[in-house]
């Protein structure tokens, strides 16, 4: 099978537009002939990120992050570059059956490489007992809960049996037994004993698909123990930077435009059950920030799919706040008569849940009934409360028509006038403009260099706007003193060698250094004159001609300084004089 060109890779990423693909993962603002987000790559306040339509990059202008649509996807959800012209290429619809794609082995901390190895090993023999005459009873279990061979063997779900089957195998396998102690999978008293006895197990998995933890689960009316067991948390395992399943959807998410959020990993199959492949679970009731994070890389809108009872119902408002604060776009399947996805599988049926998940209402929608359930609506000072908090809710929206809507449910539901309504969202409205015209624009960096680097870094700019200044600077220089420059211009020079008009996006397809990347995005942002007369290039090379001279004689001065030879001497002196008649 053939290697990927350089051809076939510019044409992946000519397949799509980087607005679209980068505003599925984030919100974006248009300015100018540009679109701005804040950067997902440090804290950002304010938009510094800018994305070009007419040059295919984006750069964040604080700290530098910039490159195409693959620097990209492999930055923000923290995958191999191949792994991201591999997404372009779906989205795009090229197609890359025919070409051999190698996938770079990302590098294991040595330290942590052992954890892992044990927790491969326990996922192993958990999936080995479960088809053995010991989890008959568990396996019964199973497949009453309408869980077939297929599900066990898609979520790699096993068993547990009570003889210390881990120990043992991994006394046979000469793991260290401290080792052992600090993977969580056996207990550390006298010589030691598993964690999980006599449960039916399922793996927890790291964004990359590797085994970090588990949960285990009776499935027996006499044990008197808690349904589920989780993995202490551990130097690979932490559970508030876990979602159940997330390895698995990625591909199902950008397919489907949303991700399901629910609360356990028998949530997650039931939906699976019903042929919904996009669902990740919390493993709880509470998002967390490291959570938020791995659902940013996934996409901006989230189905939150938490249990119907009250506990459940005061999650999605928790989880609403923290996701509207992160700027995901939110809706909200409310599941009836305090059931969870799994239970209303059970009771109702696959079509009805289905059903029930292609109508989807909005957040605000959901905390309107919330909120209205948790009010004495007889009592005049609830009710007022009620409507003072809602009409905040109504302001915050953007769409006019979006407020009308809301403004008529509100008058439904407390009882208020539709102008008083009106009133208090305009008030409110206008408060939050002053607030927006406070906002001190921000300003780009000003970074000191020196004249010489400056020459280098203003050439490059006009080598990629003109194919003949590169030519110039093959012919006339050849040769940049910073590294970096010098490398970049290479790159230059040789993209010229196929093309007659240069494509940054293009040029950067081919390079996977990020400080190359970096640099060449951030130099062809540089807004300088436009070239009136060629004449000027000929003062830059003039001026990096002349430090490579200086920096030339510093070097033979201090080999004049280190030789004790006299005809040496006399060489580097006739040198340095040379030298200095050029200068």
């Amino acid at each position: 099978m053939p290697r990927l060109s350089a051809e076939k890779i510019n044409e992946i990423r000519q397949s799509v537009d980087i607005v679209d693909v980068i505003g599925n993962y984030l919100s974006l603002q248009k300015k100018g002939r540009n679109y701005v987000a804040l950067c997902p790559f440090h804290d950002d306040s304010h938009p510094s990120m800018s994305i070009s339509p007419e040059k295919q990059i984006y750069m964040c202008f604080v700290c530098h992050n910039g490159g195409n649509v693959f620097t990209f996807l492999k930055n923000y959800l923290k995958i191999s570059y191949i792994e991201a012209v591999k997404m372009v290429a779906s989205m795009g619809n090229v197609d890359i059956s025919e070409y051999h794609l190698e996938k770079r082995v990302q590098p294991v901390d040595q330290r942590l490489e052992p954890l892992y190895k044990m927790h491969d090993e326990a996922n192993k023999i958990y999936n080995h007992y479960l088809n053995t005459k010991l989890a008959l009873e568990a396996k019964e279990y199973l497949t009453n809960r309408g869980i077939t061979d297929e599900i066990i063997n898609t979520f790699e779900i096993g068993y547990a049996p009570s003889n210390d089957v881990l120990l043992k195998a991994f006394e046979k396998m000469n793991f260290d037994k401290v080792a052992m102690f600090e993977s969580g999978l056996i207990i550390e008293s006298g010589k030691g004993y598993d964690r999980f006895t006599n449960r039916i197990m399922f793996p927890l998995y790291d964004p990359g698909g590797r085994v970090v933890g588990f949960s285990g689960r009776i499935y027996q009316t006499s044990q008197n123990e808690s349904k589920y067991m989780n993995s202490p948390e551990s130097d690979i395992f932490i559970k508030g930077e876990t979602l159940y399943n997330y390895h698995r959807v990625i591909e199902e998410t950008r397919q489907a435009g949303f991700v399901i959020v629910t609360e356990g990993f028998m949530d997650v199959i039931a939906l699976y059950k019903a042929g919904i492949k996009n669902a990740v679970a919390i493993m709880g009731t509470a998002l967390t920030k490291g959570q938020i994070k791995l659902l940013k890389r996934l996409c901006k809108t989230v189905y939150l799919c938490l249990d119907g009872d009250q506990a459940g119902k005061n999650a999605t408002i928790k989880s609403i706040d923290i996701l509207l604060q992160a700027d995901f776009n939110i809706k909200v399947i409310d599941l009836p008569d305090s059931l969870d996805p799994d239970e209303f599988l059970d009771k109702k049926g696959k079509e009805e849940l289905n059903a029930l998940l292609k109508k989807p209402i909005t957040s605000l929608d959901f905390k309107m009934n919330y909120y209205y359930e948790m009010t004495n609506m007889d009592n005049y000072e609830d009710r007022k409360k009620y409507l003072e908090m809602i009409t905040k809710e109504i302001s915050d929206l953007d769409d006019m028509i979006d407020q009308d809507y809301y403004i008529q449910q509100l008058e439904k539901k407390s009882g208020f006038s539709k102008e008083t309504i009106l009133k208090l969202v305009n008030s409110k409205t206008s408060t939050k403009i002053k607030q927006t015209n406070d906002y001190i624009p921000y300003q780009k960096s000003v970074r000191l260099i020196d004249k010489y680097a400056r020459a280098e870094r203003d050439l490059l700019y006009y080598m990629m706007n003109d194919k003949n200044v590169a030519i110039m600077y093959e012919a006339k220089a050849g040769f940049m003193f910073n590294d970096t420059y010098r490398i970049i211009a290479s790159y230059i020079v040789d993209y010229y060698r196929q093309e007659v008009v240069l494509e940054v996006a293009d040029l950067i397809s081919s390079i996977e250094d990020e400080n190359l990347v970096k640099n060449i995005v951030e130099i062809s942002q540089l807004e300088l004159p436009k070239l009136e007369d060629i004449k000027a290039i000929d003062d830059y090379i003039e001026i990096i001609k002349e430090n490579t001279v200086k920096v030339k004689i510093e070097e033979l001065k201090k080999a004049l300084k280190d030789t004790f030879d006299p005809k040496q001497k006399a060489q580097i002196l006739k040198e340095i004089i040379a030298l200095k008649d050029k200068e």
